[in-house]
């Protein structure tokens, strides 16, 4: 009996040695499995990561050529600008000054250009020439500066941009332009009042003392005149220079015609003092002599002074002699 516990206790042993080895064996088996997965894993995920590098690297890289141009533009220095500066109002007719400011050492030369507006323009200070509008105008100046002059002819303010370009030499050159505006005003004609020039008192009129002496008729020769074929035009004044009515009178007229010729007039209407009455005599056939006038009174009591009743004027006439005479080409009065 004592044996056959020992063989069962060595059966015992041996088969738990058996399991522990076959356990042992099984972990070991499992570990190294775990270990190679673990690794492969570990190597898979190194080459991922190393092919996500080289396609974010090769991305940037095609990122970064395409983007040259702007990076470089972004980079790159901009290019000068040209400034204008301008008065922000002016008056219709007044001067102003266009400036500008642009630095380059190409060579080239300025415009100047403004906007067309109904009755608008500007002119050349100086000769008042006419600038077109809507067109580049050469400006022939070296101190960046130009006067000019607004003409505005009608009555509301307008609004013009100007502008300046420079145009370089090289055709391949980019132009450069600046704007500015100016607000034109019509002129203001301001009125200075004209004070009234101060009132001086007319001075008391003093009647002219009233002649109550006799009536005094007087004659004056105005004028006698002749042409190429003998018309002649005596013209003569007769007034009343005395202090009371003339009463009707007449006169007679001498007229150098051929063979001599006295008119008389008819009886003439009454001449209150200081009135006057104008008689023009026309004849034919005259010839160079005098020519006389005498006044003749009618029923006249007494006359201040008869030296004026007389009067008398040379008559030089061309006379042509191979005229016919017309015998009846009597002189008239009018």
């Amino acid at each position: 009996m004592g044996g056959i516990d020992k063989e069962q206790d060595i059966c015992k042993y041996t088969d738990n040695m058996a399991e522990q080895v076959h356990t042992e064996t099984r972990t070991t088996t499992h570990t190294q499995v775990e270990q190679r997965q673990s690794m492969l894993s570990n190597v898979l995920a190194i080459i991922g990561f190393i092919i996500l590098i080289v396609i974010v690297l090769w991305g940037l890289f095609h990122i970064a050529s395409l983007s040259q141009p702007w990076l470089s533009s972004l980079f790159k220095k901009a290019a000068p600008a040209l400034t204008v500066t301008i008065p922000s109002n002016a008056i219709s007719g007044d001067s102003i000054t266009v400036s500008w400011k642009y630095s380059t050492p190409e060579k080239g030369m300025y415009a100047f250009l403004y906007q067309c507006k109904n009755n608008f323009r500007f002119e050349t200070t100086g000769n008042a020439s006419a600038i077109p509008c809507g067109a580049a105008y050469a400006i022939q100046t070296t101190s960046n500066t130009v006067g000019v002059t607004p003409t505005l002819s009608g009555t509301a303010s307008t609004s013009v941009p100007v502008s300046v370009i420079f145009i370089p030499s090289a055709t391949s050159s980019k132009q450069a332009q600046g704007t500015a505006t100016v607000v034109v005003h019509p002129k203001v004609v301001t009125m200075t009042p004209v004070e009234p020039a101060p009132v001086t008192p007319a001075k008391p009129v003093t009647p002219t003392p009233v002649n109550r002496g006799p009536a005094d008729l007087s004659v004056s020769i105005i004028s006698v005149t002749s042409d190429g074929s003998g018309n002649a035009v005596a013209t003569f004044d007769i007034g009343n220079v005395g202090g009371n009515a003339s009463g009707s009178y007449y006169f007679t007229a001498q007229l150098p015609m051929n063979g001599g010729y006295t008119y008389t007039s008819p009886v003439q209407y009454s001449l209150a003092p200081g009135d006057h009455i104008v008689n023009t005599l026309r004849f034919a056939q005259a010839v160079s002599g005098n020519v006389s006038v005498v006044v003749d009174p009618q029923n006249m009591v007494s006359e201040s002074s008869e030296s004026n009743n007389y009067t008398s004027q040379f008559l030089n006439t061309p006379y042509n002699y191979n005229q016919p005479y017309y015998p009846n080409q009597y002189p008239y009065v009018y």
